[in-house]
């Protein structure tokens, strides 16, 4: 049995080790270097893919943060982790988080078609433009450049990764026994790229994309990531806690694409979706308290230091936030766009120094539901048909049992209501995403 006509909401599982709530470790019969193995990427992956799920998620940021000392990160390189899930899985796509601030576009334009021909068609790119003056030490330089020139940068980066997937014209490999002939060299074109940032020739010395190029996501807040994501973006990672602020933001993103000259039906915004799950909205809630509370005070005013932009000796749980001694936007570190959310959000609910603590403990600033199967799918079915979003980066609480309820409860109610795939259409993540 199929879904029925139109479109199904999409849904990638976001592969935060151990999952979102970075507790589960501590109460796991697991040893605790199991969360940050290929084998629980893999664990996973096969969950979400009997979940027929569209993809799986994989983040990374290029230096060691706060919160990775204090619970499972993102150890692995992501480009080789995501090549090995492709021989544990058939047909999930497989989502790579790159970035263009410290990365070589043609080395990074083969590592994904490298990918892409492996996983037959299922690779997908999830563009970031790396701010922070850490990731930058380890690049060499002593302090991040300036955003706009790290955007233009990507914008040119990009231009450089897709002319190179390009340069291979279709039939390129013939393979011709009778004439000796491989490849076709009058199919296979140079770039001759010489711009801003970068010179490149080409082509592109990878396996032809017979499947198509890899699917472009990106991910960023600030007003130049929503541009760059409006004008090249397949798919569009957003951090939103209500439904309202999720449908201007569909309704920006929409806009710029059609005045970039694109269809803006093929930009898919999905913002990240917190999942706690329970037989009743009382067990669930009761399991978000408990996986909050695994998590010591000290590890929670540490991540929310570094938030802030503070030092940890600043903060105090029992007392208000110091808001005079947060760093002004321009000055502080990491990534502003996100940073900027979560001030926003805090100020507005008047959280004080635990509250936003504990905010960040499960998960941040994003859109939330905590409650029984049923109370998720309507969550769900409500923000995809009122157009907020065209799907959801799944963050679930705990990993891989919380997305196993997920699969087993909430899956075939969306299914049950058209909302869902019954069976994998496609073997690609293009076609996933309708693309």
């Amino acid at each position: 049995m199929s879904t029925p006509e139109g479109p199904h909401v999409i849904l990638n599982a976001n592969l935060i080790p151990g999952g979102t709530i970075g507790s589960p470790w501590r109460r796991s019969s697991s040893d605790g270097a199991y969360f940050v193995t290929v084998e629980h990427y893999a664990d996973v992956a096969r969950v979400a893919e009997r979940g027929l799920l569209d993809a799986v998620f994989l983040a990374d940021s290029p230096d060691i943060q706060a919160k990775d000392w204090n619970a499972p990160s993102r150890l692995l390189d992501p480009i080789v982790a995501q090549s090995v899930l492709s021989t544990h899985t058939e047909r999930i796509g497989l989502i790579v988080t790159a970035t263009t601030s410290y990365n070589d576009p043609y080395n990074l334009a083969r590592q994904f078609a490298a990918l892409a021909a492996v996983s037959h068609g299922r690779a997908g790119w999830n563009i970031v433009v790396t701010g922070g003056d850490a990731a930058a030490r380890n690049h060499s330089l002593d302090e991040a450049p300036a955003k706009p020139e790290r955007y233009e940068r990507a914008a040119e980066f990009l231009d450089v990764v897709t002319a190179l997937w390009d340069s291979w014209s279709p039939g390129a490999l013939v393979a011709d026994r009778a004439t000796g002939r491989y490849l076709d060299p009058g199919r296979i074109h140079p770039i001759s790229h010489d711009g801003k940032h970068f010179r490149v020739a080409g082509p592109l010395k990878a396996p032809p994309l017979d499947d198509g190029r890899p699917v472009l996501i990106q991910a960023g807040a600030s007003t130049h990531g929503v541009e760059l994501g409006a004008r090249t973006a397949d798919a569009i990672y957003t951090a939103h806690a209500d439904i309202d602020s999720a449908r201007r933001r569909r309704a920006e993103v929409r806009a710029l694409a059609a005045a970039a000259g694109r269809d803006p039906d093929t930009v898919k915004l999905l913002p990240g979706l917190i999942v706690i799950l329970a037989d009743t909205e009382e067990g669930a809630r009761r399991r978000e308290r408990e996986l909050t509370d695994l998590i010591p005070d000290h590890v929670q005013v540490a991540n929310l230091a570094a938030r802030l932009g503070m030092r940890e000796e600043d903060l105090d749980l029992d007392a208000p936030i110091p808001w005079d001694r947060v760093p002004a936007e321009e000055s502080a570190d990491g990534s502003r766009g996100q940073r900027a959310v979560f001030l926003e959000f805090v100020r507005d609910r008047d959280l004080d120094t635990r509250g936003a603590a504990r905010l960040l403990a499960g998960g941040g600033v994003h859109n939330t539901i905590v409650g029984a199967p049923e109370q998720v799918a309507d969550h769900i079915e409500t923000w995809f048909r009122t157009g907020a979003c065209d799907g959801f980066n799944l963050m679930i609480d705990e990993l891989p049992s919380g997305l196993e309820a997920f699969v087993d409860t909430v899956v075939p109610l969306l299914q049950r209501r058209g909302l869902f795939r019954t069976e994998y259409a496609t073997t690609t993540l293009r076609g996933h995403y309708g693309l």
